[in-house]
């Protein structure tokens, strides 16, 4: 496992095991719910040193920001074990604001839509100003 696990260490290779390791803990393997448990807790570390960082949760902590969960082992679930759910309990606990938002569309599809809302946004006020120069002439 050693050797396979550092011969392509990418993280889709890695991942690609979760819905095994998933099995085994829900067959009652203490190593593999132990391996989730581990899990949670580092991918949660991870999103309270972001939501830390960019002061997402304001200043006591409590303020409302969302995150988004993407990704096949924090949207997949199985069973007892769904991965996402765990992490929001866990930033929960120190961030109580957290609205965790489960899209309905692929990640490229949200931004390409985000970035076409950007573009008409900023067409219109182009427009808008254009007009307003014209009234003024």
């Amino acid at each position: 496992m050693f050797r396979w696990t550092y011969a392509d260490p990418s993280w889709a290779r890695i991942a690609a095991l979760v819905p095994a390791v998933v099995i085994c803990a829900e067959a009652g393997d203490e190593v593999a719910n132990n391996i989730l448990l581990e899990s949670v807790q580092e991918l949660a570390s991870s999103v309270k040193a972001v939501v830390d960082r960019l002061g997402l949760c304001g200043q006591d902590g409590k303020s409302s920001f969302p995150l988004v969960m993407v990704g096949g082992v924090l949207t997949a679930h199985r069973g007892s074990w769904d991965i996402g759910k765990e992490v929001i309990n866990c930033i929960s606990k120190q961030f109580p604001g957290v609205i965790p938002i489960r899209p309905k569309v692929e990640p490229a599809v949200g931004a390409a839509w985000l970035a076409w809302n950007f573009i008409m946004k900023e067409y219109k006020e182009l427009k808008n100003d254009e007009v307003n120069y014209e009234r003024k002439m």
